[in-house]
């Protein structure tokens, strides 16, 4: 954060997700509010971490490379912190193997800082099957609906608008992104 907020505000894109469930909550009572577990994990935590490097492409740290780097240092972290977590559920390294990992993978021995953070979160994921890889995993699946919409509005000779996309996107509500996918190609 104080080497440039911007960042990680794009992150934040979860406080849209949260107001939209508060001031519109969807139709069907199943998608209106929060479930007993986080299936949606690849959604919420997918898009937070995809519109950070989506919002870089588009232009918002064009006069800040040092902001560019650190979009790809967010995503090199979450990367290797997820790895980690696979190989802790898979039995293949334990916490502090796990631990360790996500210390040796993440750009310029930043987490390496933090030695607290690193064991909460390894902690957080192994207790959350699929919520350690659903930042890269769930960010893959929703660039990949957007490029198939984009390809299907090609073939209907209609133009692909991001903002368009987010709106739909949006109102499917809290649910994963391959049940988005199904509606949103198939409607």
């Amino acid at each position: 954060m104080h080497y440039d907020p911007s960042a990680l505000y794009c992150h934040w894109y979860h406080w849209f997700d949260l107001a939209q469930v508060r001031d519109e909550p969807h139709a069907s009572p199943i998608r209106r509010g929060p479930l007993l577990y986080n299936i949606w994990d690849n959604r919420n935590e997918g898009v937070a971490t995809g519109v950070e490097e989506m919002f870089m492409h588009m232009g918002l740290h064009d006069d800040s490379p040092r902001s560019r780097e650190l979009v790809w240092i967010l995503l090199a972290q979450r990367a290797a912190r997820g790895l980690g977590s696979l190989y802790a559920h898979a039995n293949m390294k334990n916490m502090e193997e796990a631990s360790r990992m996500h210390l040796d993978w993440t750009p310029r021995n930043w987490m390496r800082r933090e030695p607290h953070l690193i064991k909460f979160e390894q902690h957080l994921y192994l207790r959350q099957p699929g919520y350690g890889t659903s930042y890269v995993v769930g960010k893959y699946l929703i660039e990949r609906l957007m490029a198939q919409r984009a390809k299907q509005l090609e073939l209907e000779n209609k133009p692909f608008v991001m903002q368009d996309f987010f709106k739909a996107f949006n109102d499917y509500g809290n649910i994963p992104v391959m049940l988005t996918s199904q509606q949103m190609l198939n409607h």
